[in-house]
């Protein structure tokens, strides 16, 4: 289709609300007010508002001459101040969000980190940063400056974010493993996911937590502190990213073949597709 782009539904009536067309097809991230998108392409994020008019495109990722070299995760901080935007050129951009503008700010180096996955921690004052090629990476917001590494402990990361009380969700693979690691370090090990590549993640305001793959259709959802988990009946096509709602009411998936994919904690439905 010439004419693919970021689409934008109403949850609550599943209706199709616009198509932007703008030929983004990475990661998206919604602004804690709900106002503001931000929807990636390979290095550049447009920022659309709720009726999907662009109000900028943000460019300094750099795709240099490996055809691989994308933007693979978006986060706004919890004060919608900021948004990071992770690339696998092995950095994150800072975008400070002000009334009217979004400015560059600080570029966070991450070494030989070959990075997944980030989160905002529930204060907005540290970013974490998963990759396959080594520890969590967590950086103080404030100083842009590399605090501490925390280990995955099976398998290498993947996923990351983090619960309400701060403690932080890590997916990893070879073997797929579910894990909370503490501010003290305390490990709590989580069920095994489905998926083998476990690399979705999203936690819900009750700290429920949905994982799913990179290619299959698998869904886990493990509640960390009443202990229960299942795995949810096939997502059609694939299980691509997955998203609580923002009151934990229902579970989005993204299908490779299906599109939009809406769990209500009974069966699966798929919102119209453009």
């Amino acid at each position: 289709m010439e004419d693919w782009g970021t689409a934008i539904w109403d949850t609550a009536s599943a209706e199709l609300l616009t198509v932007t067309g703008n030929h983004r097809r990475g990661p998206l991230a919604w602004h804690p007010s709900g106002d503001m998108l931000a929807a990636a392409g390979r290095s550049q994020i447009d920022i659309l508002g709720r009726d999907g008019a662009r109000q900028w495109t943000l460019t300094g990722h750099s795709l240099g001459k490996d055809e691989d070299r994308r933007i693979v995760d978006l986060a706004f901080s919890p004060d919608g101040a900021l948004l990071a935007s992770l690339s696998t050129e092995r950095t994150v951009r800072l975008w400070r969000i002000r009334e009217g503008a979004c400015e560059a700010a600080q570029v966070i180096d991450l070494g030989d980190l070959m990075p997944a996955s980030l989160s905002f921690s529930p204060d907005g004052t540290e970013l974490a940063v998963a990759g396959a090629t080594g520890p969590v990476q967590i950086w103080s917001v404030n100083d842009v400056e590399r605090i501490r590494t925390v280990e995955a402990p099976e398998g290498s990361p993947l996923g990351v974010a983090h619960l309400s009380d701060g403690s932080l969700v890590i997916s990893s693979y070879e073997p797929a493993a579910l894990a909370v690691v503490d501010s003290s370090g305390a490990v709590r090990a989580g069920p095994s996911p489905a998926a083998a590549r476990p690399y979705g993640l999203s936690v819900s305001p009750e700290d429920v937590v949905a994982v799913s793959g990179e290619s299959d259709d698998t869904v886990t959802v493990w509640d960390v502190h009443g202990g229960q988990h299942r795995d949810l009946p096939p997502a059609r096509g694939s299980a691509y990213r997955v998203q609580w709602a923002h009151d934990g009411s229902a579970l989005y998936v993204v299908s490779w073949t299906f599109g939009v994919l809406r769990w209500d904690g009974t069966q699966w439905s798929r919102l119209q597709m453009p």
